[in-house]
């Protein structure tokens, strides 16, 4: 599958890969991993979404599948790659995004607010799916993107 077919199938729908009632960002991550990555096994689970980050070097299976490229301003994360961001005041477990386009002034990804669906649930309403939307580059932290096979 290709990024655009990814984003036109689950666009406007919910992703909840775990199955445990819970939309968050790192279901639609994993389903991307799955469906346009390839991959028949997933990098170990995470306590946040920046844990793909912070801890890659610690997760033997994501080292095993996955670059881990730190954002320094210099480079722009590429079209396809995993974009984390570090936690803020209103959510502590950071944030995974996939990139649809970077340019200077920010970035546009497809993703999904497992803190607002998380909100909905509890108070008994509908969960939002995934979207399209735009961030600044200042919670960025780095990107995940495969490895070819070669690198495996």
């Amino acid at each position: 599958m290709t990024l655009q077919e990814f984003i036109s199938k689950y666009k406007g729908k919910t992703v909840d890969w775990d199955k445990n009632g819970s939309c968050q960002c790192v279901d639609l991550a994993r389903t991307y991993m799955h469906d346009v990555w390839g991959f028949t096994k997933q990098p170990e689970c995470v306590d946040g979404a920046a844990d793909f980050f912070f801890k890659h070097n610690s997760r033997p299976i994501q080292k095993e599948l996955c670059r881990c490229i730190p954002y320094t301003g210099a480079v722009l994360p590429p079209v396809g790659s995993l974009l984390v961001f570090k936690s803020s005041g209103t959510n502590k477990d950071g944030h995974i995004a996939v990139c649809i386009e970077a340019t200077a002034s920010g970035m546009e990804v497809l993703e999904q607010d497992g803190v607002a669906n998380a909100k909905a649930i509890k108070e008994g309403r509908e969960q939002k799916g995934a979207y399209i939307g735009c961030w600044n580059y200042d919670r960025l932290v780095g990107w995940l993107t495969k490895k070819d096979k070669e690198e495996c």
